[in-house]
């Protein structure tokens, strides 16, 4: 079995506040973008990240192990949230995840942040944004370089907003990726900033996950940044049974819990709220 020698890093960059999340793990990384001026976007993001934790340990428990379940399940705690707490209806959250089963690494995505992997030193985009200028782009009406400057550039027509045909809108496929690869998921904050060649280059510079994060993010920060900035590398390596430590982070607004995060959490988590979030409620 594949798993995730993983690292992550979040900065809020020049925002007031941070609405990225994200989650890494030996058997998940995810990347979750609360979508921009919508109210309790960040709620949204953690939310999502918090409910994909656990399967980035393999310990969903019940059998419940099908990461598209999981965001179902994730999704519907965002409109439960919102049913508990209407100023928060708006909210909503981009998804970009890749998990490892027994068939190797498969790639959940909805939204415009984004999926990368690196093989033999070239990068390939293995997601695909669920944008305007996107779909702009593939009709052949405007170039990659037109869709930079376009006005409407960060619309998004798909998010986990708790509606029930959201999870229909997740793209789902199979990754051919192999031991010695690496993989990125990151919010847009760093891929509409630093340019795929540089992305590439950092990527493919030696050194741990974790450095190739901070790497990243320094690159975003230099940029200069327009968004918050969170970014997960993992390296793609065999299991060795008995072996591998189960670490799973989470980093950016899924640790803060807000006033507004612990009221849509009390409303819809089954349970105590999550030990990670506990130590970041304001006093």
């Amino acid at each position: 079995m594949l798993v995730l020698d993983s690292a992550a890093v979040s900065t809020r960059g020049p925002r007031p506040d941070n609405q990225d999340s994200a989650v890494a793990g030996p058997l998940l990384i995810a990347i979750a973008d609360g979508v921009g001026g919508n109210v309790g976007g960040a709620v949204a993001s953690s939310l999502v990240a918090n409910w994909l934790a656990p399967l980035a340990a393999g310990s969903t428990g019940d059998g419940a192990d099908d990461p598209v379940r999981v965001v179902a399940s994730a999704n519907e705690r965002i409109r439960a949230a919102y049913t508990e707490r209407p100023r928060l209806r708006t909210m909503a959250t981009t998804m970009t995840a890749v998990h490892s089963d027994a068939q190797g690494l498969a790639l959940l995505h909805i939204g415009d942040s984004r999926g990368y992997l690196l093989h033999d030193g070239e990068l390939q985009q293995i997601s695909t944004d669920h944008t305007l200028v996107q779909a702009l782009i593939d009709a052949g009406s405007i170039t990659p370089a037109e869709a930079k400057v376009h006005p409407q550039r960060s619309a998004v027509y798909a998010a986990l907003h708790g509606a029930d045909d959201d999870v229909a809108a997740v793209d789902v496929l199979r990754l051919d990726a192999r031991p010695g690869d690496r993989l990125m998921v990151c919010s847009d904050g760093l891929s509409d900033v630093v340019p795929p060649d540089v992305l590439r280059d950092l990527l493919a510079a030696p050194g741990t996950p974790a450095e190739a994060a901070a790497r990243l993010r320094d690159a975003a920060l230099a940029g200069p940044p327009t968004d918050n900035i969170t970014v997960v590398v993992a390296d793609v390596r065999e299991s060795a049974p008995g072996n591998d430590p189960i670490r799973v982070c989470t980093v950016g607004a899924a640790t803060e819990l807000r006033e507004e995060t612990a009221e849509a959490l009390e409303a819809v988590w089954p349970g105590p709220i999550p030990v990670g979030l506990v130590q970041h409620r304001p006093r």
